[in-house]
C-alpha cells in the first residue's frame, strides 16, 4: 500500500519536463527586471561617485555591488558557520543599505532643471570612505577563499597519493620484486610519481610486516 502511494506521489517524466521548461522561462523572464535594476543602480551610484569627487566615478558601484556580490557568492558556495556566516550577512546588508542611501542622496540632491547632482560635503566625506573599507572587507573574503583553495588542494593531493600508494601496494603484494617501471606501466603514472608511490608502498608493506611479526603467538603457533 505504501509503495503504491509513493509511486502515485512521484512526478511523471512529462511533469518534470514541464517543470524544467517553466523554470527556464521564468529565469529568462526574470533577467529583464534584474538587468533594469542593475543598470539603474549602477547608473545612479556612478553619478553619486562622480559628484563626490572620486578619482573614477565607477569606484562607488564597484565597491558597493562588488562587495555584496563577493560576500553573497562566498556565503552560498562556502556555507560558512558562526561569526564568518554572520560577517557575510552583515556585508551584504551593509552594501544594500549603502546602495539605498546612494539612491536616496541622488533623489534628494539631483537638480532636474540643471540636470546636475551636487552633494553636501558630509555626504562626499562618507562616500570617500566606501572604497577603502569595501576593499579591505573584500580582501578578507579573498584570503578566506584562498585558505579554502589551499586546504582543498592539500586534501586532494593527500587523497591522490593515498590512492597511488594503495595501487602500488597491491602490485607489490602480487610481485614483491616489482620496480617503478611495473607500477608505471600498470597505473599510468609518470616516472616520478611511480617511484614515489612504490617507495610509499614499500614502507607501508614493511610496517604491516613488522606489525604482524610483533603480534604474540599462541601455543599452537598461530598469531593473535
Amino acid at each position: 500500500m505504501i509503495a503504491i502511494e509513493s509511486a502515485a506521489a512521484r512526478p511523471t517524466r512529462a511533469a518534470l519536463i514541464g517543470l524544467l521548461v517553466a523554470t527556464g522561462i521564468a529565469m529568462i523572464a526574470a533577467l529583464g527586471p534584474l538587468g533594469g535594476a542593475v543598470k539603474i543602480t549602477i547608473g545612479v551610484e556612478t553619478q553619486v561617485g562622480d559628484a563626490s569627487g572620486l578619482p573614477d566615478a565607477w569606484m562607488l558601484p564597484a565597491a558597493l555591488e562588488g562587495l555584496a556580490a563577493v560576500a553573497l557568492v562566498f556565503f552560498l558556495t562556502r556555507r560558512p558557520a558562526g561569526r564568518l556566516r554572520l560577517w557575510c550577512v552583515v556585508l551584504v546588508a551593509v552594501s544594500l543599505v549603502a546602495g539605498m542611501a546612494a539612491q536616496g542622496a541622488h533623489a534628494v540632491w539631483y537638480d532636474e532643471q540643471s540636470r546636475h547632482l551636487t552633494l553636501p560635503w558630509g555626504v562626499k566625506l562618507l562616500v570617500s570612505f566606501v572604497p577603502p573599507v569595501s576593499g579591505l572587507a573584500t580582501l578578507h573574503l579573498i584570503v578566506k577563499m584562498a585558505e579554502d583553495v589551499i586546504s582543498n588542494v592539500g586534501l586532494l593531493l593527500a587523497a591522490t597519493r593515498e590512492e597511488e600508494s594503495t595501487t602500488a601496494l597491491d602490485i607489490l603484494r602480487d610481485n614483491p620484486h616489482a620496480t617503478w617501471k611495473v607500477v608505471r606501466d600498470n597505473t599510468g603514472l609518470s616516472e616520478s610519481n611511480a617511484k614515489r608511490a612504490l617507495t610509499a608502498a614499500r614502507k607501508d608493506l614493511a610496517r604491516q610486516t613488522d606489525a604482524l611479526a610483533a603480534r604474540p603467538t599462541h601455543a599452537n603457533g598461530r598469531r593473535t
